[in-house]
């Protein structure tokens, strides 16, 4: 397949390519290549089983709409039937915590993102919470994790109502690029429209955003603060929750983590959930 792939993105370049595995995420495959224009990242997508949550249809629909705001990765071909996105590559992770214009440019950008309407683009958490309550069967602690999977949907029906909004889903320092002063937000696969209360959390937990940083988003610019911080409290939780249903899905070749502390993690987020 991969070879496949290589000749099908060339002949979309018209360019040949001397494509190089590239250090990055720990599910899809990336590869580096120079066309003699620009430097370019390519992706093979992983297996849809292996990135609960993932639709490849809606991420390249996403990829379509944003492209020309500063902080979009610039595309240059998409197919996701073939598996492959490709792109600009667009610098090297910045060093963290982030610099103080890198962390303005993020947050203006969050805003900007959460004011795009895409039909068609809806997250389907109760189908994602479904999907892992089947995977997940029959694993060790499965009864704990359907737990953690019941308290964790609870906690999504109760999070404070806002509107949904463009959301990435998964912020984190590396899956932003910086190169001279511009900063991108890559790796949409599992952004969407859906509840913008996950990006708080990642804003929260990655990069120290403030509660007063928070409020001045679209998504939350109605709520008081009491109710903001109550939220956040809540999304950050689901967050770790869901990263840690995303561990025993997907398994932890290539993550640095182990099984003692999956099976420790698992338990420490149903003694702390609210």
């Amino acid at each position: 397949m991969q070879q496949d792939v290589f000749a099908a993105v060339q002949r979309h370049i018209d360019a040949d390519c001397d494509w190089r595995p590239f250090a990055g995420g720990t599910s899809n495959s990336l590869y580096l290549a120079d066309n003699g224009a620009e430097a370019l990242l390519l992706r093979i997508n992983a297996a849809g089983s292996r990135v609960p949550g993932v639709d490849r249809d809606r991420e390249a629909l996403l990829l379509e709409k944003m492209q020309g705001r500063d902080w979009a990765p610039r595309v240059r071909g998409c197919d996701p039937r073939a598996g492959w996105l490709l792109m600009e590559q667009h610098g090297d992770v910045p060093s963290a915590p982030l610099a103080p214009a890198l962390r303005q440019q993020l947050l203006l950008a969050v805003a900007d993102w959460q004011r795009m309407e895409v039909p068609g683009a809806d997250f389907d958490y109760p189908g994602l919470f479904d999907h892992y309550r089947r995977q997940l069967v029959g694993l060790p602690l499965g009864k704990a994790l359907l737990q953690l999977i019941e308290v964790l949907e609870r906690n999504w029906e109760g999070l404070p109502r806002v509107s949904k909004r463009l959301t990435h889903h998964d912020l984190h320092p590396g899956n932003l690029c910086q190169r001279d002063g511009r900063l991108v937000v890559i790796d949409w696969e599992y952004g969407a429209i859906g509840c913008p209360w996950f990006d708080a959390a990642g804003l929260s937990k990655q990069f120290d955003a403030s509660l007063a940083e928070l409020a001045a988003l679209p998504a939350f610019a109605e709520l008081d603060t009491d109710t903001l911080a109550e939220g956040l409290g809540q999304a950050c939780w689901m967050l770790e929750a869901l990263e840690c249903l995303w561990y025993w899905a997907r398994g932890l070749s290539g993550t640095g983590r182990d099984m003692a502390w999956l099976m420790h993690e698992t338990l420490r987020l149903l003694k702390t959930s609210a």
